[in-house]
């Protein structure tokens, strides 16, 4: 594996951090995007498990490392923050893959963006928001990355009742990897249904195990999936 640098983009707001990972590697490119408040380190040891593929990870505005600006906190504004890392490394067709919230994000990318989208791997996330409010910021601003009262009022004023699921037939055909957590809630029997429905070509993984974050307990899995799915990707392209 090649060392892993870091990279920061200048921005109209400030800076924007990433890592980057295995850029001489001549496989697919992997961008992946963290949950709410999570940091692109939360990604830097599945750099690794993924050696054959160059990959980026992304903190997005006020995430980490990353600057951020007075306002403008919508799913679109941080899918400008995706868009600003990719340009600047010249990566121009990827697997892009999100958790969380993170996978939100990733969606309004690829629903701006379809040309530079190979693949989808949303993880434990249904794509629909609801506007967050002031008891949202209260449960955040505990959350050792949340970097002040503004930047978490920031998201809440520009957060909004959304649902991107419709927008997603545009990526019936586009190879999908959905994957849930036994033990999560984030998504219900039904969203999975949905989902299926939308994107055609998708496959669902379930890790009976794990909670919100799929790659945890057994990481071995996870890689197992994340690298057979890829294993496919690689043999079409």
């Amino acid at each position: 594996m090649s060392e892993i640098r870091d990279v920061f983009v200048e921005t109209s707001f400030g800076r924007l951090h990433a890592i980057y990972g295995n850029s001489k590697a001549k496989g697919i490119p992997m961008v992946f995007i963290p949950g709410m408040l999570g940091k692109a380190e939360d990604w830097q040891n599945d750099f690794a498990s993924f050696s054959e593929h160059p990959c980026v990870a992304i903190s997005l505005r006020g995430r980490g490392q990353s600057d951020f600006p007075a306002s403008g906190f919508s799913v679109y504004d941080h899918a400008n923050d995706i868009q600003a890392v990719v340009e600047h490394l010249g990566i121009r067709r990827f697997v892009l893959v999100g958790f969380s919230q993170g996978a939100l994000y990733a969606v309004a990318y690829a629903l701006t963006h379809p040309e530079s989208i190979v693949a989808l791997v949303i993880q434990d996330k249904v794509l629909k928001q609801r506007k967050f409010g002031k008891e949202w910021v209260e449960r955040a601003r505990t959350h050792p990355s949340a970097k002040s009262e503004q930047f978490l009022w920031g998201i809440a004023n520009d957060s909004q009742d959304l649902n991107l699921l419709e927008e997603c037939r545009r990526f019936a055909k586009t190879p999908t990897l959905i994957l849930k957590g036994g033990h999560s809630a984030m998504m219900m029997d039904e969203d999975l249904i949905e989902m299926k429905d939308v994107f055609k070509n998708s496959k669902i993984e379930i890790f009976p195990l794990s909670g919100h974050d799929v790659s945890s307990p057994d990481y071995d899995l996870y890689v197992r999936t994340m690298r057979s799915f890829l294993k496919k990707l690689s043999q079409s392209h």
